[in-house]
């Protein structure tokens, strides 16, 4: 079948080929785009196009349909998805999407469809017969695939990288509920506590020293309710180390519900053994403020937790 072709409608001055293609050829990995250009699978007006041409509005471009698929089939490309995921801010610049638990964010191994990127793809113009975008998604953090909530999206690499400057600087806050096993003691706190890979089974993280290759981690927790057993914390991190809020609620002893893989009998299993996998935490991303890296505006968006307060 044959590929569309895309009818350049913008373009800066002196933007080149690859780049308009790394915006608006969205299927394709940014890092295939160089590539498919270099070996002659792109026209532009007929000719073959270049990786440092100058596009310029008017221009038609079209790609090889065969080339395409072979991508496809070595895995570099992202498959759009027409799936559920409300969005709750979006304006020229970014976007902040609602993350269903049980999503990939990008794709992974054998998880390719129905991610957030390809949801995000879909949202932007991409179709299964159609790979042209009128932006190319940027995730610009991650949720694990268990966990719902506020993801931020930037819509070019310029707002991802102002964006990103936030996480480190700490301008940016995020906002979770949790809702944990157990009661916890007192009714706010700080676990300080570094994370990194977990030395006797590295599909996890673990509380690990940062002599031993542990990364500085914060979490604030305050308590919402108390109900059978059960604990629903507000919870605010100023790191976002890789499954950070799960291992600290964890090590006081109060993993998350549903959380099959830091659950206190996953911690005591024996060694090689490896739980299931979660796949639906009460784990949820409720709030997110930050900086608008275009207007400088402070922008706060929410959205409701689950039914029990988290999911």
């Amino acid at each position: 079948m044959p590929v569309p072709a895309h009818v350049v409608t913008s373009a800066t001055a002196g933007a080149r080929l690859v780049d308009h293609l790394r915006d608006h050829l969205g299927v394709v990995v940014r890092r295939a785009v160089g590539p498919l250009i270099a070996q002659g699978a792109v026209q532009v007006d007929g000719r073959v196009g270049r990786i440092a041409d100058a596009i310029t509005p008017g221009q038609v471009i079209e790609v090889d349909a065969a080339t395409l698929d072979d991508l496809h089939a070595d895995g570099l490309t992202v498959p759009p998805s027409d799936v559920a995921v409300p969005i709750r801010f979006e304006d020229e610049d970014l976007l902040v999407a609602d993350k269903p638990a049980g999503m990939h964010v990008h794709p992974m191994g054998r998880h390719r469809d129905d991610t957030l990127v390809g949801a995000m793809l879909w949202h932007a113009g991409a179709r299964a017969d159609h790979p042209w975008t009128r932006w190319r998604p940027h995730p610009v953090h991650r949720l694990d695939r268990p966990t719902s909530g506020l993801l931020l999206v930037a819509k070019s690499r310029a707002i991802q990288d102002a964006v990103a400057d936030q996480f480190e600087s700490g301008v940016l806050e995020r906002t979770y509920h949790a809702t944990v096993v157990g009661e916890v003691a007192g009714e706010a706190g700080t676990i300080d506590l570094p994370v990194g890979r977990d030395p006797d089974r590295d599909y996890r993280r673990a509380v690990v020293p940062v002599e031993r290759g542990g990364q500085p981690a914060l979490t604030h927790w305050r308590v919402l309710e108390r109900h059978d057993g059960r604990t629903r914390l507000e919870v605010r991190i100023e790191t976002g180390r890789t499954h950070q809020i799960r291992v600290h609620l964890a090590a006081l002893g109060t993993p998350i519900v549903g959380d099959t893989l830091y659950e206190v009998d996953a911690a005591r299993s024996e060694e090689g053994t490896r739980p299931r996998a979660a796949t639906d935490l009460a784990l949820r991303a409720v709030c997110l403020e930050f900086r608008h890296p275009g207007s400088g505006h402070a922008i706060r968006v929410s959205t409701t937790p689950g039914p029990d307060g988290a999911r």
